[in-house]
């Protein structure tokens, strides 16, 4: 069993470090560069990309084709769109919204995953934080952008680590879970998440680390040293320019 166990792992390192080719990363790249330049996404999406780079974040992620990826909080499509583009036909983007969405049925969101063929591999589903469960090792990333913050949100009365073992249950063994958030001052309390919809990365890193996940990298192109992380985020001062921390972990 121990040398099974150890020809696994050594095949696994080995695929690993199987390098790309220049072909293969510019067929990678054109293939985001595609989904970003779909004409048929929201005008109300992609007039945002230049402000949240969603290109370099999805390839930073190591998105593919044939992937089913969790958008968490996907109201509106922002990466839905685009991821959608990415994992192709034979991929699955699934669409979380609150409850309450479900509930209406002229949902603008669900109407236009409904009627928009771009989005035919997109599939909504509807559920509060706590309420939320997702078939065991069916997932292959999840993009949880903007609303890290949320889960000490006071109003959702979220159970974190609860929540973070539904995700690390869901996603498959080498899982991607891609976290997104508005920075808050060094050494905030995680009770900003409520006070000023921000949160320290360090909480993050604290809770993903007691959740089992493993920290893989992080991306600065997102931050914003001009920003004045002590205002809420929909201040006019700031929205829309707040400083942001990406993170990628991996489900062990």
């Amino acid at each position: 069993m121990k040398i099974k166990m150890l020809q696994s792992a050594i095949m696994c390192v080995a695929i690993s470090i199987i390098p790309i080719n220049s072909s293969q990363a510019d067929d990678y790249d054109d293939l985001i560069k595609a989904a970003m330049d779909n004409p048929a996404r929201a005008e109300a999406n992609s007039s945002r990309d230049a402000a949240r780079m969603p290109g370099q974040v999805i390839k930073f992620m190591g998105v593919q084709p044939g992937m089913t990826v969790l958008d968490m909080v996907s109201n509106g499509g922002f990466y839905a769109e685009i991821l959608a583009g990415v994992v192709g036909d034979d991929g699955r983007v699934i669409a979380h919204m609150f409850a309450n969405a479900g509930m209406d049925p002229d949902n603008a969101y669900a109407k236009y995953i409904r009627d928009t063929d771009h989005m035919s591999n997109v599939v909504p589903i509807y559920a509060g934080f706590n309420d939320l469960d997702v078939k065991e090792n069916t997932l292959d990333a999840v993009f949880l952008i903007q609303n890290f913050h949320d889960f000490y949100f006071d109003r959702f009365g979220v159970d974190v680590q609860e929540v973070l073992a539904m995700y690390r249950k869901a996603l498959k063994p080498g899982g991607i879970m891609a976290v997104i958030d508005h920075e808050a001052m060094d050494g905030a309390p995680s009770s900003t998440g409520t006070i000023v919809h921000r949160i320290d990365s360090a909480v993050v890193k604290k809770d993903m680390s007691e959740a089992g996940f493993m920290l893989a990298g992080e991306l600065d192109i997102l931050k914003n040293t001009t920003d004045d992380k002590s205002k809420l985020v929909f201040d006019p001062a700031v929205r829309g320019k707040t400083s942001r921390f990406i993170l990628k972990f991996t489900n062990p």
